[in-house]
């Protein structure tokens, strides 16, 4: 049957990524259900904010999946803890934590992946939240220039993504388009990462953004979606590279 023959060699020549900030999965049962759904096509799970109760969330749902995970606390009421998961399939070539000794920045998780048609470098990022206008600051800046740097001499394709807590207006968002990413909100014309949970708490200072995905020029982008489920405060970023 070649025509079901040609659809099975698209299929498994694809890798499907998701990106969410998961309120450490406060919304408990939408995020239950988000990856019962999710699970059995998604190559790897990009997750911000994964707690204790998160972590206990993927534990129970996510059995065929490895976790990397990182921690980093800037202050008191400042850190990050986040963990990507990665079908145990895929072959996870290497793994480390970037901006993990930068002053006052956010974390992100590299992982580089061998699909067995080229590599992948993937990036789990969440950026700092302070200020909460979401802004241009030093920090950020050096956020920003940071990321770039380390992806700058990794040969392949480039994933950066995750709750990078900017205004898309922001130098620190556009520089990864100045150095050659495409922005895949701008490019898909998302209209918003957010939604009303985040809304109603912060009715006076409504951002319609925090959440982004970059890509560099080689990667070959099927489908891009940031579907409105309220599973969070932050709404999920769903990609299909070739």
């Amino acid at each position: 049957m070649p025509g079901r023959t040609k659809l099975l060699v698209i299929m498994d020549s694809q890798m499907k990524v998701i990106f969410l900030n998961t309120c450490n999965g406060e919304i408990r049962e939408g995020i239950a259900a988000f990856l019962k759904h999710h699970a059995p096509d998604t190559d790897v799970f990009c997750f911000q904010e994964v707690y204790e109760a998160m972590r206990a969330i993927c534990a129970e749902l996510l059995p065929n999946y490895r976790r990397v995970s990182g921690y980093k606390k800037v202050a008191e009421d400042d850190d990050f803890s986040q963990a990507t998961y990665l079908r145990n399939d895929l072959r996870l070539v290497s793994s480390e934590l970037v901006l993990e000794h930068h002053t006052g920045t956010g974390l992100a998780i590299y992982t580089q992946i061998d699909t067995g048609n080229g590599v992948i470098h993937l990036c789990n990022l969440h950026g700092t939240a302070r200020p909460g206008n979401k802004l241009d600051t030093p920090k950020r800046i050096s956020q920003s220039l940071g990321l770039l740097d380390f992806f700058r001499e990794k040969n392949g394709m480039r994933i950066i993504g995750g709750d990078f807590n900017l205004m898309p207006e922001t130098k620190s968002a556009q520089m990864f388009e100045e150095d050659g990413y495409r922005s895949l909100v701008k490019e898909f014309r998302i209209p918003t990462t957010r939604n009303r949970l985040s809304w109603d708490l912060y009715p006076d200072d409504k951002q319609l953004y925090s959440d982004y995905v970059f890509v560099s020029p080689g990667v070959n982008v099927t489908e891009f979606s940031v579907p409105e489920d309220e599973i969070s405060d932050h709404l999920a970023l769903i990609l299909r590279v070739e």
